[in-house]
This record gives structure tokens, sequence and C-alpha cells, in this order.
């Protein structure tokens, strides 16, 4: 690869370039780190794809503890093995909270609206 020299004008193209290697740096980093180990991590965009539901039910799952996963540096990140675990395990966290929505329906005032 042919060096450049960098200017002022440069700068901005030379930045753009050092983020995307650095970006495949860090994919590279973590998919070597993932295989060494016998597992992957996953973004978010590829877990919502592996388990075929939307980023936002996901961030819900996250947010209310009911799906394992890893936050580093404001990034979240999951173990592909860690949830083929949670699947075949059953997400028994589910019928909690459908406990626990009933509970609040049964103690509403002014009765059932059925």
């Amino acid at each position: 690869m042919k060096e450049q020299e960098i200017n002022f004008d440069s700068l901005p193209k030379a930045v753009g370039l050092l983020f995307e290697e650095v970006k495949q740096i860090k994919s590279l980093i973590l998919e070597t780190s993932s295989k060494e180990a016998g597992d992957r991590l996953l973004t978010i965009q590829e877990t919502a794809e592996f388990l075929h539901v939307q980023k936002q039910t996901l961030y819900s799952y996250v947010s209310k503890g009911i799906i394992p996963n890893h936050k580093r540096a404001g990034r979240l990140y999951f173990s592909k093995n860690e949830l083929i675990d949670w699947i075949k395990s059953g997400n028994k966290r589910a019928f909690d909270v459908e406990k626990e929505a009933q509970k609040i329906i049964s103690k509403r005032k002014g009765g059932s609206h059925e």
C-alpha cells in the first residue's frame, strides 16, 4: 500500500480510512478470540437475525434480564453458545412476567372489564 502524505485537506479521508481499519481489526480480534474459545460473540444485529426477532425486542429482553448478554464499552454482545443454551432451557422467565401481569390486573381497582 502506498503511503500518502497527510495534510489538513486530506485529514478527514485519512481519519475515515483509519476508522474503517480499526473496525476491521476489532472484528477480527473478536472473531478470533471467539473461535479459540469454541464460541462466537454476536452483535445485536447478528443476534436479532439468529433469533428471528426485532432489535427492539432484544433490547427489551436485555432490560428485563431475560436473555444472557455481555456489555463492553457501551456495546452489547451475545455468546452464541449461551443463546443456544438459553433457547434449549426454555424462557421460563416469560411465564413469571405473565404471572406478574395477572397479579397487577387482579389488583386493579374497579373490577374486571371483560
